[in-house]
C-alpha cells in the first residue's frame, strides 16, 4: 500500500537495526534516519520513497538538501537532484551539484554531476562529474573541466583522479606546483606526493614546462616525455627534447637538467643555439 501525502511539511523517521548498520557505520546500536519534504510518496512494501520540494536527508553524519529525491533513505541507494548540497561531518567534506547519488554498500561512494564543487580542508575540486569513494585515503575520479586546488598546487585538466598520495590527469591544460617551482601542460600527468610535497612526476604527450632553478632563473622545457624527481633534484626530457634558458637553446634526443647546479646535459645529436644580447637581458 502506498502513502501519498501532500501540502504539509513531512517528517519520516526510520529506525535501523545493528545488522543493517554494521556494514555501513560499524555502530553498536540502532541509528536514526530522517527525511523531510513538502510532498512525499512512500511505498512500505519496497521501502522506496519519492520526495519533492525542500528535501532534507539526515543520516549517520550526512546532511543533504535538494529539490527532489528518490530511493531508500536508509538503504543502499538514494538519488537527489535539483541544487543538491551535502555535508559529511566526519570527513569534513561538502559537496554541491545538480545531481547526487549515494551508494552505501561497500565500498561506500557518492557520484555527482552538473556543476560539481567539492571542498575539504585544504582542498577544493570542481568538475562536470565526480565519483568519490569513502575510505582511509582520498579516492576519486573527476571528469569535464576539472580544477583541483591544494596548498601550493593547482591542476586544470579534462580528467583527473587521486588515490592517497598518487594522482593522475589527462589532457592537462595547466599544472603548477609552487613549492617545487614547476608548471606545465601535457597530454597526461602521473605524480607521487608526500604530504604537501611533490616527490615524483611523469608527464607525456607534447609536454611544455617551465622549471625555476635554484637561483630563480626559469628554464623552458619541451619534449615527448618529462620525468621530475625530488630526491635526485633533476628534470629529464626524452624525445624531441628542448631546453631554453637565458637566451640559450639546447635540442637533442634527451636532456637532463640539474635543478641545483642549473647544468644541462644533452645526449643524442645535441644542437646549441645562442641568441645574441638576450642572455644578459633575461634574469
Amino acid at each position: 500500500m502506498r502513502a501519498h501525502l501532500k501540502g504539509i511539511r513531512l517528517f519520516l523517521v526510520l529506525l535501523l537495526g545493528l545488522t543493517l548498520l554494521s556494514a555501513i557505520s560499524g555502530m553498536a546500536g540502532a541509528s536514526e534516519v530522517s527525511l523531510t519534504s513538502d510532498t512525499l510518496i512512500y511505498d512500505p512494501a519496497s521501502r522506496l520513497v519519492r520526495a519533492e520540494g525542500n528535501v532534507r536527508l539526515d543520516r549517520q553524519g550526512l546532511n543533504l538538501t535538494s529539490a527532489f529525491a528518490e530511493g531508500d533513505p536508509a538503504g543502499e541507494r538514494f538519488r537527489a537532484w535539483g541544487s543538491v548540497k551535502a555535508r559529511w561531518s566526519e570527513q569534513k567534506m561538502e559537496l554541491a551539484a545538480e545531481e547526487v547519488s549515494l551508494v552505501e554498500r561497500v565500498p561506500r561512494r557518492v557520484s555527482a554531476s552538473g556543476n560539481v564543487l567539492l571542498t575539504r580542508p585544504q582542498e577544493r575540486l570542481s568538475a562536470s562529474s565526480l565519483d568519490w569513494v569513502f575510505g582511509p585515503v582520498p579516492e576519486y575520479v573527476a571528469r569535464g573541466g576539472v580544477r583541483a586546488e591544494m596548498p601550493g598546487r593547482v591542476l586544470e585538466a579534462e580528467e583527473a583522479g587521486r588515490k592517497g598520495d598518487r594522482f593522475w590527469a589527462s589532457k592537462v591544460l595547466h599544472f603548477e606546483d609552487r613549492r617545487e617551482k614547476i608548471s606545465m601542460k601535457a597530454g597526461r600527468v602521473e605524480a607521487l606526493t608526500e604530504g604537501e610535497e611533490l616527490r615524483e612526476l611523469t608527464a607525456s604527450g607534447q609536454v611544455s614546462a617551465v622549471v625555476e632553478g635554484a637561483d630563480g632563473t626559469p628554464v623552458r622545457l619541451r619534449g615527448d616525455r618529462l620525468l621530475y624527481s625530488k630526491n635526485k633534484g633533476t628534470v629529464a626530457l626524452v624525445g624531441s627534447a628542448e631546453a631554453v634558458q637565458s637566451g640559450r637553446s639546447v635540442r637533442s634526443e634527451s636532456i637532463l637538467y640539474d635543478l641545483s647546479s642549473r647544468r644541462i646535459e644533452a645526449q643524442g645529436r645535441p644542437q646549441l643555439t645562442f641568441t645574441p644580447g638576450k642572455e644578459k637581458k633575461e634574469p
